[in-house]
């Protein structure tokens, strides 16, 4: 064997376990990469997020307390003593007392004003602390003209977004005492949506608005205004739901 092919011999030798080398960490890279991505955009709640409770109510535990129990029991006592009608329901994710409000279609009369669902016939389930308070609420809502408020969503298994982020916190969506507003329905027949709406100021929605954070029922409103990126098309509705506080 001559010199030259020797040296190239050697030299295909050590070259060859190189590139094959380099192809397997390339492939891992971009598996890793794509992982990555999968998990952030994930709205499912972690083992994690389950265990901080930073966005939960105050007094709130899981299993649920004793106290926790009373305020449920004292809260469908308080249903019961206005006239709601409604029935148990299954409970999931963190509901402590999911119920169905009387009606039909997805659809449910609390406080004068019909909620009704733009995606499901099914039953609405709530924890009974927002049942209480949108009954509560809802003479405020036909005083302003509401006839019909439509939602999106109460009971959702998922974590926080906001800013178009997802935190590693568990939605108040979980707990039953969250709502995704999509459109209100004045007694004319008019319906002002969120998404379009809102931005152009409409009287109405800037009134509801207004209404809300006056009320000292609900914790928090996001809006199209304090978060542009992910509630850019509904109103977010938090009711301020406090198990520490006495149930007599």
């Amino acid at each position: 064997m001559s010199r030259a092919l020797v040296v190239f011999t050697l030299i295909a030798g050590v070259a060859c376990p190189t590139v094959a080398d380099a192809k397997p960490k390339a492939a891992k890279a971009t598996k890793s990469k794509k992982s990555k991505k999968a998990q952030k955009a994930s709205r499912l709640p972690t083992k994690a997020s389950l265990a901080r409770r930073d966005n939960m109510p105050r007094g709130f535990a899981w299993p649920p307390t004793r106290q926790m129990h009373e305020a449920e029991k004292a809260c469908e006592a308080k249903l019961d003593e206005l006239g709601v009608q409604w029935k148990p329901a299954q409970n999931e994710g963190r509901i402590v007392d999911a119920i169905s409000p009387a009606g039909e279609g997805g659809e449910m009369t609390l406080g004068g004003v019909r909620w009704v669902s733009a995606f499901s016939k099914a039953a609405p389930k709530a924890d009974c602390q927002m049942v209480l308070a949108l009954h509560t609420f809802g003479p405020q809502l036909a005083a302003l003209g509401v006839e019909r408020v439509t939602f999106g969503s109460i009971f959702r298994w998922t974590n926080v977004r906001v800013m178009g982020k997802t935190k590693n916190i568990l939605s108040r969506h979980a707990l039953g005492i969250a709502m995704d507003i999509i459109s209100f329905t004045d007694k004319d027949g008019r319906v002002a949506y969120v998404s379009k709406d809102y931005k152009n100021g409409d009287e109405l929605l800037l009134n509801i608005e207004t209404t809300v954070n006056a009320s000292g029922l609900f914790r928090l409103l996001l809006t199209p205004k304090n978060d542009p990126i992910s509630h850019s098309d509904h109103f977010h509705l938090e009711v301020a739901t406090d198990y520490t506080a006495p149930t007599s």
